[in-house]
């Protein structure tokens, strides 16, 4: 069916159907949760510490299964006439709030830390494991500047062949680049073992802790308290390792947390 009948004519306007009152409100739930999108990118970007400081709070208002892409893509196409406002009400909805019906057919969502550590399930995902993205409550930075080349979760070792558990990230950098303190706190451990090579550790406030592993030479010495960009160590290879890279962890007490979400 086209859009004109003759170059002549105009065709028929559609008329929408007014909103019902339950549309109303769906829209002003949608229309909030907008506002507070904004206003949480606006944070991130000019104050990222007070960011991490009320994230909690901020995706418990938000809800945490807010497909917010959803939601401005249908929004979209409203005003750009592909849709009516009674479709576009619904699929906003949808993306914001939820299905009005839970369906069996519907695959669930992926979460942050599933597309960046790939899909495990409770039962093959170690005790210890924490996927979901913490806050800190401390100002923090990448320990260097590199390319992450090996991420956090299961892999194929790269010398051993086999399936293993990755339990920190791998930050590719020049041999003798310089390794800094994640955040402020005290070394607490500097050694050396045959699969990390030379380590030191550094503890910080809340229980957390990173590691900084295959270091050439560690800098640091254990006690020294030491603030966000300290000069800890230098990239190096040294124990399990096929080339010049930082292998770096984040702890909370005896949790492994993907530093994913604080290095890239």
């Amino acid at each position: 069916m086209t859009e004109y009948q003759n170059t002549r004519r105009q065709p028929a306007r559609k008329t929408e159907k007014p909103m019902t009152r339950r549309e109303r409100r769906r829209l002003l739930r949608l229309t909030v949760s907008g506002v507070l999108l904004v206003l949480v990118v606006a944070v991130k970007l000019l104050m990222p510490d007070v960011m991490g400081q009320y994230r909690e709070k901020i995706l418990h208002l938000m809800g945490e299964n807010t497909d917010f892409v959803a939601a401005f893509s249908a929004v979209g196409r409203a005003f750009s006439g592909q849709g009516g406002i009674r479709d576009t009400l619904e699929d906003a909805y949808v993306a914001v709030f939820g299905e009005k019906e839970p369906q069996e057919a519907a695959a669930p969502a992926q979460t942050e830390a599933q597309i960046f550590s790939g899909v495990y399930g409770p039962e093959n995902l170690p005790e210890e494991v924490k996927l979901e993205q913490q806050v800190l409550g401390f100002a923090y930075g990448a320990p260097l500047q590199g390319t992450v080349t090996s991420g956090f979760g299961y892999r194929i070792h790269p010398i051993s062949q086999t399936d293993l558990f990755h339990y920190g990230v791998d930050l590719d950098a020049p041999e003798g680049s310089a390794i800094h303190a994640f955040a402020r706190g005290t070394v607490a451990v500097v050694g050396q073992s045959s699969t990390l090579g030379n380590y030191v550790t550094v503890d910080h406030p809340g229980g957390f802790s990173t590691l900084y592993a295959h270091c050439r030479s560690v800098t640091a010495s254990a006690g020294q308290t030491v603030r966000q960009g300290d000069l800890l160590a230098e990239v190096g290879q040294t124990g399990s390792a096929t080339g010049p890279h930082l292998h770096f962890e984040l702890h909370r007490g005896r949790e492994y947390i993907n530093p994913i979400y604080y290095v890239a």
